[in-house]
């Protein structure tokens, strides 16, 4: 999540005048760090399946933004990790932190967000005390609703249960674990074309090359030193049952694959007979997920032609952001075409057959054009949000 998104989420958190599962509001930063202790463990335990969030500078009751410009209490982010990294936590496993401030109203708004992972429950193996607030070792806390567990109790045994099976992945259907374990590359068993995941070895995911593909070429291939592509596809499979399949592209002589990204579209006019093309990814879909998963991040060669390769494949955080870059791009359209006239690469080395290397060349343009655009798309939206 970017920080306009994360501005606009924490804005509607404090407008929705209460507390819920995820987030929590402070109006300062705690004077007792045990309390502090507590609060992250209860919200790296919440059962929301969301990223936790410690707000800080919400007055009490009110919910009026005050701010933390002010608060001698005020940590940074090195201070909290260093702190969690005394305390003695079960198996060495510590809650994930981010401290992000957000300018919000003329305000610094401190946004502590502790990290959703399939590694709970986190607990301490041995007893934190700060005067008299003590988090107990082997206590499991949570944070149900608006209410974290007391810190002088243990969660009840139904909410203790939830979070051991969230740390085996009980919890999740197939499909959500697949997207776990993609990311956990390290933990699969790879050989050329077949690859199980090594904790459960129902997870197969296999590739073969598709000789019968009759796709025109892709014009990011063009982008790469060897402009060879050869087509596949790949499947995963949950016990025989195929959870996902999809066309992959081998680039750049056989240096890099890929998952075929989707194709966009800006439209020219609100007729939309004048249109350009472009491919992208978003974050929170499985085709990224498996991009990400085939990287061979070992490799030079593999690294600097995926490399090449998102020089002209957009990537988005969500399909919202995506369809407000859109907006953004066909609403500044003198803009956009000055910048592909400002490209001045005739790109007379690419040995293509016209038309299809006027068509080659435009989305090659178009492609860069986008990724400077969306620059000015984020800084726009940072701007807006500075603003308020």
């Amino acid at each position: 999540m970017n920080i306009a998104d994360l501005e606009d989420e924490i804005i509607s958190l404090v407008d929705s005048q209460r507390e819920d599962d995820y987030w929590d509001f402070k109006q300062c930063y705690h004077k007792n760090k045990a309390d502090l202790l507590h609060d992250i463990i209860c919200m790296a335990n919440n059962r929301s399946n969301h990223d936790g969030y410690i707000i800080f500078g919400i007055q009490d009751k009110t919910f009026n933004i005050i701010g933390v410009e002010k608060d001698e209490l005020k940590k940074n982010q090195q201070n909290i990790i260093d702190f969690l990294k005394s305390k003695s936590f079960s198996n060495d496993t510590r809650p994930k932190i981010n401290l992000v401030t957000l300018n919000i109203y003329q305000h610094s708004v401190d946004v502590l967000i502790v990290y959703n992972t399939l590694e709970t429950p986190y607990y301490l193996t041995k007893d934190y005390k700060d005067n008299n607030r003590t988090v107990r070792a082997n206590y499991i806390y949570t944070r149900v609703g608006d209410t974290n567990t007391d810190i002088d109790k243990s969660a009840d045994s139904n909410h203790v249960e939830y979070l051991w099976k969230k740390r085996f992945g009980i919890h999740l259907t197939p499909f959500e674990k697949l997207r776990y374990i993609l990311s956990k590359k390290n933990k699969w068993k790879v050989t050329e074309n077949f690859s199980y995941y090594i904790q459960n070895p129902e997870y197969t995911l296999v590739r073969n090359i598709d000789d019968n593909c009759r796709c025109s070429s892709e014009f990011y291939a063009y982008n790469m030193t060897d402009t060879n592509v050869i087509y596949g596809t790949i499947s995963v499979n949950y016990f025989g049952t195929k959870l996902y399949d999809n066309q992959t592209v081998s680039l750049d002589g056989g240096r890099y694959i890929t998952v075929i990204p989707e194709w966009g579209t800006i439209s020219q006019d609100k007729y939309h007979r004048n249109t350009d093309f472009f491919k992208y990814f978003v974050k929170d879909d499985i085709s990224y997920d498996l991009h990400r998963y085939l990287i061979n991040m070992d490799s030079y060669e593999a690294v600097y032609a995926y490399k090449k390769f998102m020089e002209v494949v957009l990537l988005f955080e969500n399909n919202y952001e995506k369809k407000c870059f859109i907006m953004y791009v066909e609403s500044n359209l003198d803009l956009f075409e000055n910048i592909i006239s400002s490209n001045k690469d005739n790109y007379n080395y690419l040995d293509i057959e016209s038309p299809e290397k006027e068509q080659v060349i435009r989305r090659l343009k178009v492609a860069k054009a986008l990724k400077e655009m969306q620059l000015k798309f984020y800084d726009a939206n940072r701007s807006k949000n500075e603003e308020r």
